[in-house]
């Protein structure tokens, strides 16, 4: 009996799997200085001067009953609910950016689109002509209704972050 060298089949190496790469948090934006930020908000607030400039008389918010401030409150929770502002870290390059190729930025999209309708509703309640308000609001962009949304949302105090 001849004895040879015990052959086994040489196996091929398993291929190597490429180890996961960890994703690295996204860097963060060096805090803007105290200069920037004045500037930032003398332009924001040039900007919502001339989007209301022909804006016909609202109700003051030192007027408002229990229904108008109770109303506004309930547009800034919704907002809050349904997510139409994101947040600093989820990602995004702004709270109001959006990719319309991700469905669920779509669906973000919408409820924004919702959002800036129900304060165009809101303000015409708060008008102290509704009709003459109606028409002014005609053909306005949502530029237009965020403006006066973070008017009277400065003059209430409120904020996205707390409902007082």
């Amino acid at each position: 009996m001849t004895t040879g060298t015990n052959r086994t089949a040489a196996k091929k190496p398993a291929a190597a799997k490429k180890p996961a790469v960890a994703k690295k948090p996204a860097a963060k934006k060096p805090a803007p200085k105290p200069s920037e930020i004045v500037d930032a908000e003398l332009e924001r607030d040039d900007v919502v001067q001339e989007l209301l400039a022909d804006m016909p008389e609202l109700r003051p918010p030192h007027r408002f009953r229990l229904a108008h401030r109770n109303a506004f409150q309930n547009l800034v929770l919704e907002a809050m609910k349904a997510g139409v502002f994101g947040s600093d870290d989820d990602g995004r390059e702004g709270m109001l950016s959006y990719n319309l190729d991700d469905p669920a930025d779509i669906e973000r999209f919408q409820k924004l689109n919702d959002f800036v309708a129900s304060i165009d509703i809101w303000a015409e309640s708060i008008a102290v002509n509704p009709e003459e308000y109606a028409l002014w609001a005609e053909g306005k962009q949502q530029e237009t209704f965020m403006a006066l949304f973070t008017t009277y949302q400065e003059a209430l105090g409120e904020s996205g972050n707390s409902a007082n």
